[in-house]
């Protein structure tokens, strides 16, 4: 479709679509990405060429010899305008009905290098050999060649929302994880909006400086094309001569999102109007890598000035388990010294890899917006890696503030959302605090569902969320508290056994035949049946002194021969099938007179940090349990420890200052509301009969 003949409303991922079901009966529904994608991409970089594609073939005709420029040269991006170019005169629409697919082939290698490599990322000839032998390659390759995907008719954002939807597809079709899913506009404003708040030098700096933004699971590049944008759109209304310049970092792991980010980039100044020859041929997709981030990162001593992303949520890291295992041996040298979350959710592992590509504050400091679900803010008990995570970025101080989302705002979740917004170089007053918003009521429905996506983070409610962060508003729907709100220590709490010992049939049947015992001869294995039963009838079933069990053990073993085991051995197993626990026996103690923890009373109190144990134990323990103390040999431990009593745990809850609650209706109020449906109901079925 020609761009005059385009409608406002063009469908595009309904019309490629409909190529793919046109070939439905070569190509198997779940292999439809094999086509849409690569063809949808050929098509876009080849509609970006087509102002200059005869100057650059004229050219090429010129200068072909390999002693000359021959086909691999950047002089033809100054005649195509672009960072990339293709030498050949092909286009989808002209390949030739037979030969198709060598024409094909041959167009693809004639693009640059840049440009080939993302095609071939693909890996697309397999499906065109076998839509070629169908008789079919040619009619596909004119049906893309009809859709206008020239920049000037189709926005980055637009045509990566193109890229994202036809994902979608490919995910309700063959079942695809539902993890894996785009960043929306407004999501995106809204991180972009929060990470270059009070930036002055970026947002009204003429002087060109250069900044760098990094995103570690950039998909397909939304993120990184609509913070472009965003600062673009600022830059213009201020009419700036030399604004400042965002170079763009990003690695993904899925070949097709990879292939399609990395080409968003190379055709970022495709559309250039009032740009100089250099602003054109500027190559924005030099640093956007192919690989598994936890795995293979490219950019291991890179640290970036601006970092967003969204990783995957849920997605287990099996795969990458045995790699990141071998990293952490690195401790704080490497990205996870701080610990490990559970197999079953990488997002913390992510959330540690954009910390460890954050400037430190003397190098001029970083800021990073992350999106999140809700179990990295409180997942993982006291000492566990979770935990440990989120103590260490306290210990940092980078976690500025955390904006709880609306539901329903993602495309292919309706989970609960969080934006961490992290900072590296705090402005002193907020050294040391954190941040919460609860933003989850600013949201306006959808005219249109989109998938999950029902409601949107407007401009206003965008505009809102910025200001309260920027002004650290307290107004119920937002709190900047110190860190250590979050901490607490979870310290042992134990309670004195209470115990005697009773001999009954039973009990000194099943202590004559504990496990440890059966190390003794039979000889000695009757000598401690016999000495127990014994005892047994003697002390008719009265209970005794817990601490008669060693002079008991002592007496048995004097009648063995050659005793297999230890007098306390023995003691051990009839205290184990023996005891009597009852508040009103007396305490038992050890030899030093101290008294003996009750294992089946063990227990753990969370003492907030900045409370005193013995306040804490006053208030919330002894009240209730008066013999209870704190056992002193359980201290803080791991990567982090400062070997005081008790583990150091963490958890940011928003629910501790934004809940608010909702007294329940009345039951005469619900009887009645009951009485009247049931009367109407009855009126109902009356009238129907």
């Amino acid at each position: 479709m020609s761009a005059e003949n385009k409608t406002p409303d063009f469908d595009y991922v309904k019309e490629i679509w409909n190529v793919a079901d046109f070939v439905r009966d070569v190509i198997k529904t779940s292999e439809y990405n094999r086509v849409v994608l690569p063809f949808t991409m050929l098509r876009r970089l080849e509609c970006a060429l087509e102002p200059t594609r005869d100057a650059v073939c004229q050219a090429y005709e010129e200068h072909q010899d390999p002693a000359d420029w021959g086909a691999e040269n950047d002089n033809y991006c100054l005649i195509s305008k672009k960072s990339f170019y293709n030498v050949t005169n092909f286009r989808l629409n002209s390949l030739g009905s037979s030969d198709t697919l060598e024409a094909l082939m041959g167009y693809i290698d004639g693009f640059s290098e840049n440009a080939r490599n993302i095609m071939k990322r693909f890996r697309m000839e397999e499906t065109c050999k076998t839509l070629d032998e169908q008789g079919m390659l040619y009619l596909v390759c004119t049906k893309f060649g009809a859709f206008d995907l020239s920049p000037e008719a189709v926005s980055d954002r637009e045509m990566s929302n193109i890229y994202e939807h036809l994902i979608q597809k490919f995910g309700e079709s063959i079942a695809e994880n539902a993890e894996d899913f785009m960043t929306p506009r407004d999501v995106v404003r809204l991180a972009v909006g929060m990470i270059f708040a009070n930036d002055d030098e970026l947002m009204s700096s003429d002087s060109g400086i250069v900044r760098t933004l990094y995103d570690p699971t950039m998909g397909t590049g939304g993120f990184i094309s609509d913070a472009l944008d965003q600062l673009e759109e600022w830059h213009k209304k201020q009419k700036m001569v030399a604004p400042a310049v965002i170079v763009p970092y990003g690695q993904e792991v899925a070949p097709e999102s990879w292939a399609m980010g990395k080409a968003a980039m190379l055709l970022r100044n495709a559309n250039s109007t009032g740009k100089d020859v250099y602003d054109q041929m500027k190559d924005m997709s030099a640093h956007i890598e192919y690989g598994n981030t936890l795995t293979d990162d490219k950019f291991t001593y890179e640290r970036f000035d601006y970092i967003l992303s969204n990783p995957p949520y849920g997605k287990k890291w099996e795969k990458e388990q045995a790699d990141v295992m071998a990293e952490t041996k690195y401790g704080f040298s490497g990205r996870f010294g701080a610990g490990l979350p559970s197999v079953d959710d990488g997002s913390m592992l992510f959330l540690q890899h954009v910390v460890s590509k954050m400037k430190q504050r003397e190098d001029g400091g970083s800021k990073a917006g992350i999106v999140l679900s809700a179990s990295p803010l409180f997942t993982g008990d006291a000492g566990s890696g979770p935990s440990n995570i989120r103590r260490w970025l306290f210990e940092k101080d980078v976690i500025d503030c955390i904006v709880k989302l609306p539901e329903a705002i993602f495309f292919r979740t309706g989970i609960n959302t969080y934006l961490w917004i992290l900072n590296s170089a705090k402005p002193e007053e907020r050294k040391g605090m954190i941040q919460l918003i609860d933003a989850s009521e600013c949201k306006s429905s959808l005219r249109k569902n989109q998938g999950n996506k029902r409601y949107e983070v407007g401009p206003d409610d965008r505009r809102w969320i910025i200001d309260t962060y920027i002004n650290g508003h307290d107004h119920g729907k937002s709190v900047l508290v110190p860190s250590e709100t979050f901490m607490y220590r979870k310290v042992t709490t134990q309670r004195p056994l209470h115990a005697m010992l009773r001999f009954t049939e039973a009990s000194v049947y099943y202590a004559a035949s504990a496990k440890p015992l059966q190390k003794l001869s039979d000889e000695n294995q009757t000598i401690l049946a016999d000495y127990l039963e014994t005892k047994w009838k003697e002390l008719k079933e009265e209970p005794f002194a817990y601490d008669m069990t060693d002079v008991f053990a002592k007496e048995v073993r004097a009648k063995m021969q050659k005793p297999e085991v230890t007098a306390a051995v023995i003691a051990k197993a009839i205290r184990d099938n023996c005891t009597v626990k009852d508040p009103s026996y007396p305490v038992v103690t050890d030899k030093n007179g101290i008294p003996m923890p009750d294992p089946d009373l063990k227990d753990s109190e969370n003492i907030p940090f900045g409370t005193s144990f013995e306040e804490y134990m006053e208030q919330e323990v002894l009240p209730y349990a008066p013999e209870t103390w704190i056992d002193e040999t359980v201290r803080d431990k791991g990567p982090l420890q400062d070997g005081q009593v008790g583990v150091v745990g963490t958890n940011i809850s928003f629910n501790k200052f934004f809940y608010h609650y909702e007294e329940p209706r009345k039951p005469e109020e619900i009887a009645k509301e009951i009485m009247e449906l049931e009367s109407g109901l009855e009126g109902f079925m009356k009238e129907f009969l």
